[in-house]
């Protein structure tokens, strides 16, 4: 049979957020709290640009063809953090990272900035 376990919260023993989880050979550990991405959004650039679906992204603002800014929710704690992007285009990427925001790009493939219909962005790092 197979086990249920139902919680409202997760807490380490040693602090609160500090939780590791051992791979599945059991020779590595991960932070969970690391590991999970902070804010991730699907923007379609396409006519008025807006967010399909998201996590902790509060808004989207178009910047012009291919540029876009993704305000967070909650802050992130500085502007050091990794982003990850991927499109329909040839290129993507962020640039401009704040605390409360990244603006991201897409491009064709002989770099000039073009609206797609598909682009995700997803924030690795510390909330605030």
């Amino acid at each position: 049979m197979a086990s249920i376990l139902k919680v409202d919260e997760l807490q380490g023993i040693t602090a609160a957020g500090d939780i590791t989880i051992t791979s599945e050979g059991g020779a590595a550990t991960q932070s969970l709290q690391q590991g999970l991405v902070k804010c991730w959004a699907d923007i379609d650039g396409n006519s008025t640009a807006h967010i399909d679906d998201s996590f902790n992204a509060a808004s989207l603002n178009d910047l012009g063809t291919g540029r876009y800014t993704v305000n967070y929710t909650n802050p992130m704690s500085s502007s050091e953090y990794f982003s990850f992007d991927s499109n329909s285009s040839a290129t993507s990427g962020t640039y401009g990272q704040a605390t409360t925001s990244a603006n991201a790009f897409s491009n064709d493939a002989s770099g000039v900035a073009q609206d797609v219909g598909y682009m995700g962005l997803g924030i690795h790092g510390d909330l605030a």
